[in-house]
């Protein structure tokens, strides 16, 4: 007789298995995940998110399915590095993180993404990571490679690919910088003028991708529109957040604070952490770990400077559970030397509350929390432009 089966594996659990497989992939896809979504009614919503023709929150005391359209900020993973990752910056300002075809290609393709972009678009090629501080320093209306300890070779790309890059500098002539070497940071070919969109989608891969348009018809991921990569598919595990463009919303924790005058009696680096708990653990509102935002400590007084136009501030705040017990603390927001906004007291324990306040011109934004001691969380804050 004939061994129908090897390893053990007979053809129905061979089957078995590969449904389980595929059962396993959906599932990856589609587990909730902790997160929060700000509404363009300035309505906070937190809870376990999933995709179904739109974003699904799984809170307390009710589930509510919101449409993308009616999305400020939706966080599903914790804030990624704000770091330029390798890849392609488009000139309208998108990201697209990965090993990319020549540059002298009509058409350069990244193949992990499977699109093609057109070389005209094509504004930055990254070969190393790259801070958004570094990135500063690139000279505006100039071409050539950005190299290592912020130098740079003038002068007109010659081409490249994900490896190198060729430049001809006029004076010392043409020169090649290969990236496996870390001779080079990024090459520059035109310069970054970012469009309209409606929406920027950040994956986990640091890539950021405007949209005029993003569909959720299914909890795989999203679809997106927009002439150079339409159709994009998105899948839900690689998602970061789906966020108004840069014209309708500011993520507060996009900015570093101006100043951090401290509590009495502390040092102002044990006052204030960005995205992480004062202790260096995680982030927590209450009880739960939250995607983004801060913690400060009580009778610490945090200053930004305000980016024009910002309208309106709203955060979703609580005491931090190592406020002692029986101590209550109140978030306050001025606006120059106004006070602008007071939440009620709350303690440890207390269920997280909606902050939102108006934001009269000025120049500065400062956040304080008032109490003997303790600290708090003010989650997914942002600025709503008028």
């Amino acid at each position: 007789m004939k061994n129908r089966a090897r390893d053990g594996c007979s053809p129905r659990s061979g089957r078995l298995a590969r449904n389980g497989f595929v059962f396993l992939a959906l599932f990856a896809l589609t587990t909730l995940r902790a997160g929060t979504v700000l509404t363009v009614d300035g309505v906070l919503h937190d809870g376990e998110l999933s995709l179904d023709n739109g974003i699904v929150v799984r809170g307390s005391p009710a589930t509510v399915k919101l449409p993308i359209s009616s999305v400020l900020r939706a966080r599903f993973a914790a804030a990624q590095s704000d770091d330029f990752q390798p890849g392609l910056v488009l000139t309208g300002g998108a990201r697209i993180a990965g090993a990319f075809s020549s540059l002298n290609d009509p058409a350069v393709k990244v193949a992990a993404k499977q699109i093609a972009i057109p070389g005209k678009e094509i504004a930055w090629a990254i070969y190393q990571p790259l801070s958004a501080q570094l990135a500063a320093q690139i000279p505006r209306g100039k071409t050539g490679a950005f190299l290592p300890g912020g130098d740079f070779f003038e002068g007109p790309s010659k081409g490249g690919d994900s490896n190198t890059a060729r430049v001809l500098n006029p004076i010392f002539g043409p020169r090649i910088f290969d990236a496996r070497k870390k001779e080079i940071h990024a090459l520059i070919l035109r310069e970054v003028a970012p469009q309209a969109a409606v929406f920027d989608v950040v994956t986990r891969d640091g890539s950021i991708y405007p949209a005029l348009d993003v569909m959720a018809r299914d909890a795989g991921g999203v679809t997106l529109r927009h002439p150079l990569y339409d159709g994009l598919r998105i899948l839900a595990a690689d998602l970061v957040e789906i966020r108004a463009s840069a014209s309708r919303l500011t993520p507060l924790d996009s900015y570093k604070p101006a100043r951090v005058d401290p509590a009495p009696g502390r040092e102002a680096a044990n006052c204030f952490a960005a995205n992480l708990a004062l202790d260096g653990g995680p982030l927590r509102l209450g009880n739960r770990v939250v995607a983004a935002g801060f913690e400060s400590a009580a009778g610490a007084t945090i200053w930004w400077s305000l980016p024009a136009g910002a309208g309106t501030f709203v955060a979703l705040v609580a005491a931090s559970p190592s406020t002692p017990g029986g101590q209550k603390l109140a978030f306050t927001v001025y606006a120059g030397n106004r006070l602008v906004g007071r939440s009620p007291l709350l303690g440890a324990g207390d269920p997280p509350v909606v902050f939102r306040c108006a934001l009269p011109d000025s120049a500065k934004l400062t956040l304080r929390i008032e109490g003997a001691a303790g600290a708090g969380t003010w989650a997914e804050a942002v600025l709503l432009r008028r």
